[in-house]
């Protein structure tokens, strides 16, 4: 099987184009948010989407708790570090989603979110916020819960004694199905964290292959960042290897693009600037089912 292909959307029309053209796993966000890199959407907005794709759809679910973007640059704030109100607004739209009824934990719906804490040694350096992190994975249980890219943050924290893969040994004890994450940060993206994140795929296929398929033991690396349709098959290969290499493809990788219509072309075609471009979406599935073939 080729690797889950996500894409996040930001409206009803984007989620159909996405599906249509290959996409076999959505993260849906607020409309408008792109630029805030994705916010938690409402409940109207998810019942468009999930309308949009029709009650037989069998394409996972994933939404977006982020109640707010990043502090403005001026302030020299690191990103996803929340207080307690916006932690409390986290856990009540997250358990109002579920009890809402438009989500289906057998299909791999889910959610995305991501929490991060000051490290105590140097408080200019972020950590992963453990026990926050556990009460929204334990609140949404039993759908999948997948750490947003914050992880990126903490990969890049210079103060930080853990290696990448005690980082994901942190989120497995949260509890966490997967890690949104470009290995690294920058706006290199994961092209430039390649070594990383093939070390990360490693290190969870050693896991999955010790679980012997025990659920969640393993964590999915769901790769973002600049991942294009001019690169994504080089990625893959980098992080993956061949079949012929590896033995196999496993299902602890997936690939994140957001196919968006180039802004000059979205203009020119009088779209919105969150509007999916179907044919980068059917690029990206073409590339990888070509990778899988090998």
């Amino acid at each position: 099987m080729p690797a889950v292909f996500e894409i996040p959307v930001f409206s009803a029309a984007a989620a159909k184009v996405a599906v249509d053209h290959g996409a076999t796993r959505l993260e849906v966000n607020r409309t408008g948010s792109y630029a805030a890199g994705g916010l938690t959407p409402t409940r109207a907005e998810v019942e468009v989407v999930s309308s949009a794709l029709g009650p037989t759809s069998t394409v996972p679910l994933r939404i977006m708790i982020r109640p707010r973007g990043p502090p403005s640059s001026d302030l020299g704030e690191p990103d996803f570090l929340y207080t307690d109100d916006e932690f409390r607004e986290m856990r009540s739209d997250l358990e109002a989603f579920i009890a809402s009824g438009l989500l289906r934990a057998t299909r791999g719906d889910g959610f995305v979110f991501g929490i991060l804490a000051r490290d105590e040694g140097n408080e200019s350096h972020v950590r992963i916020d453990a026990d926050r992190n556990r009460q929204l994975v334990q609140a949404a249980e039993p759908y999948a819960c997948v750490f947003h890219r914050a992880f990126d943050l903490v990969l890049g924290s210079d103060a930080t004694n853990h290696t990448a893969e005690e980082g994901l040994a942190a989120l497995r004890d949260c509890g966490f199905a997967g890690v949104l994450t470009a290995g690294g940060p920058g706006r290199g993206g994961a092209v430039d964290h390649a070594d990383t994140l093939q070390a990360l795929v490693a290190a969870e296929r050693d896991v999955a292959g010790a679980a012997q398929a025990r659920p969640h033991a393993s964590i999915e690396i769901v790769v973002g960042g600049g991942v294009r349709s001019q690169n994504v098959s080089t990625l893959e290969k980098a992080i993956l290897g061949t079949k012929k290499e590896e033995g196999r493809h496993t299902s602890v990788v997936s690939f994140h693009s957001s196919c968006l219509e180039d802004a000059a072309a979205a203009t020119a075609k009088g779209a919105e600037a969150e509007t999916v471009s179907g044919e980068e979406v059917h690029r990206i599935h073409t590339a990888l089912v070509s990778v899988e073939g090998l």
